[in-house]
């Protein structure tokens, strides 16, 4: 480059590179360079007073190139680029040399790292030959919300962000919401009428003009980022019309019954049927796969059973798009059943039991009505609770759920309820109570007569049919003859999980739940902007924790999805020559935000520089090099690499 057109500003950042590279020395080598116009330099550039210094050394020398050697371009690149934009330099030609990190931070011999940095700033110097202008481009935020799940978690986060003024749609996979907390009456540990706490909010949504519940439904794609994402649902056909209120008259004259998940296979429903009386939404639905109208058209009892002519056979699946500025997960967490433990009993013999399972036999709108009953309808009169039944193991959940141990000594306060004289015992090794309320709630039980059995090795515990009863043997522990025997079990993440994670691009931890973006700063951002997520699908939580985080999520996205807000959108993106383009779509396959296409009328890939957020993954995997990842093309980075080994 034979013209001078570049100002180098060196930047001593405290002692931490003035003391560990010789910057007299570089300054005296850029001189010399033909390269180089002008030397400027300050003790702490990203300082408030480095900034203005900074603007005022553009203005001054106006030259196209500027090379700032200082620290890492993750810490301040953006900061610069914004400066040299306000002060009329394109935002391609203000680049980051490295010298902390790369020279200073890692050379104690100072003569060394004083070379080093002259050749890191020889490599920015020989790329910006081959800098093109970049264009600035910014469109106004969306603001309305997606929220993937509707648990307590996301209907708390749904209410939140209504309230705030932003339109919310639900995305929920069953036939209504309620999540798990529908499957209690009461929660620990103030026992606390669980649905008198969701019955308020579900009315709440359904009368909220500013939230759309859109119910038996998946998301099946999503592409875009923060403040311009593109949500995909895949509807099924519910063949009952939203005039249905769930009056439940065809029920009686449906012939078909069935086991139902809603009772976890402990009770049953018709083929017609709703989740639970009262239910968001309202409207029933009829199992296609075992109505008799979809097996042989030998049935059309409900027709003529509704009142409100709302059966609809002929209901078709439907595809729906919604635009949003953030997506919300609340997708919780699901029971981890050890049926491969076969020690322990649960599917081979009568009356062992999850907590989750025994819940619903406990609770008033259960198989039973409430009454906890045996297989054989008289009342237990001993029953062990087996804690981490399937957990701390290699052959189940290898962590601590951290909320199964409560669940376990509620299990004792139902029991007394109904049969005062029974004896409850709590089999364990450990015992997690977090906070001072849990532990008065195990002080209590304890207090009430729940009998603690403490044994150091809970993988001995066997589960024996023994003289019409259940015989629980292992080491150091009595043998222990009882009705029932109920597997305190941890939550594992839901079956969608890693669809999910896969659809959105984001991370999941070593377990299988959602990983935070910082374990304590953003506990409730994903690993991808403007994706949040909220409750146990973020790892176990109790009710309350799943509300909170709710709150978190919602109150950060709505927080930034301000109306009118212009939002940058990326500058570097990715350009695919259609003349070198063999449709091959491998750029298709790996982009992790969805914005490259395949034109089938024209054969060629394309790029969706609205969605693009500059990655390059795709540039880097094009056999042919028909995607070029714009300020990092090839002949740049080889420049920078030849300014390197110039040395």
């Amino acid at each position: 480059m034979a013209k001078k057109d570049t100002l180098l500003v060196l930047c001593e950042c405290g002692n931490n590179i003035r003391d560990k590279i010789d910057l007299e020395a570089v300054r005296a080598w850029a001189l010399g360079d033909s390269r180089i116009s002008q030397v400027v330099s300050h003790e702490l550039l990203c300082s408030s007073a480095g900034k203005v210094f900074f603007t005022a050394a553009l203005k001054k020398f106006k030259l196209r190139h500027i090379i700032i050697a200082a620290c890492s371009p993750r810490a301040h690149e953006n900061t610069f680029r914004s400066l040299g934009v306000k002060a009329g330099v394109n935002l391609a030609d203000v680049n980051l040399a490295n010298i902390r990190e790369q020279a200073a931070w890692v050379t104690a011999n100072k003569e060394i790292a004083t070379q080093k940095a002259i050749t890191l700033i020889k490599a920015a110097l020989a790329r910006t030959e081959y800098h093109e202008k970049l264009e600035l481009r910014s469109m106004e935020c969306l603001t309305d919300v997606v929220v993937i799940g509707g648990g307590i978690a996301g209907m708390e986060a749904a209410l939140l962000s209504s309230q705030a003024g932003r339109k919310v749609t639900i995305i929920e996979k069953n036939i209504a919401l309620g999540g798990r907390v529908i499957h209690s009456e009461e929660l620990a540990p103030n026992m606390e009428c669980a649905p008198c706490l969701l019955s308020p909010r579900l009315f709440k949504i359904k009368d909220d003009p500013n939230i759309r519940v859109v119910s038996f439904a998946e998301a099946v794609e999503v592409v875009g980022f923060f403040g311009n994402y593109q949500v995909t649902a895949q509807k099924k056909a519910r063949y009952v019309k939203e005039s249905c209120i769930g009056c439940e008259a065809c029920f009686e004259v449906c012939p078909v019954s069935v086991k139902s998940d809603f009772h976890l296979g402990l009770g049953s429903r018709k083929a017609i049927y709703t989740l639970f009386p009262g239910s968001i939404p309202a409207g029933a639905v009829i199992d296609r796969e075992n109505c008799l109208h979809f097996k042989d058209g030998s049935c059309a009892a409900c027709v003529s059973a509704c009142p409100f002519a709302a059966i609809d056979f002929s209901e078709q699946d439907e595809t729906l798009s919604f635009s949003a500025g953030a997506v919300i997960l609340a997708i919780g967490s699901e029971t981890h059943a050890p049926i491969q433990n076969r020690r322990l009993g649960l599917g081979l013999l009568d009356n062992v039991y999850t907590l989750a399972e025994f819940e619903r036999l406990a609770n008033s709108n259960g198989p039973t009505q409430g009454r906890i009953l045996l297989k054989n309808g008289s009342p237990p009169s001993a029953v062990a609770v087996i804690h981490c039944a399937g957990s701390l193991s290699a052959e189940g959940l290898p962590f601590c759920s951290g909320t199964c141990c409560v669940m376990a000594l509620k299990a004792g306060e139902f029991i007394r309820k109904q049969i005062p004289a029974a004896a409850v015992y709590n089999i364990h090794d450990r015992l997690v109570f977090p906070g001072p309320e849990m532990q008065s709630f195990f002080d209590k039980q304890v207090a009430h007569g729940t009998r603690l059995l403490k044994t150091p090795d809970l993988p001995s515990l066997t589960v024996a049919a023994d003289q019409g009863q259940l015989l629980v043997t292992g080491k150091n522990l009595q043998p222990l003859r009882v009705d029932m025997v109920l597997l305190a079990t941890g939550q594992q993440p839901a079956a969608d999980s890693g669809k999910l994670a896969d659809l959105l691009g984001i991370e999941r931890s070593d377990s299988g739940f959602f990983k935070s973006d910082h374990y304590f700063l953003r506990t409730t951002g994903s690993t991808l902007d403007g994706i949040y997520a909220a409750g146990s699908c973020l790892g176990p939580v109790f009710a309350d924790q799943a509300v909170l985080q709710a709150q978190s999520a919602a109150g950060e996205a709505v927080s930034r999805l301000v109306p009118g807000r212009q939002i940058e959108l990326e500058s570097m993106t990715t350009e695919i020559d259609p003349e070198l383009c063999g449709g091959c779509k491998l750029c298709v396959s790996v982009c992790p935000y969805k914005a490259v296409s395949f034109l089938a009328d024209q054969g060629v890939c394309a790029v969706n520089e609205a969605i693009c957020r500059g990655c390059g993954t795709c540039a880097a995997n094009c056999p042919s090099g028909a995607a070029q990842a714009k300020h990092f093309t090839r002949e740049q980075i080889d420049a920078e690499l030849e300014g390197i080994l110039d040395d």
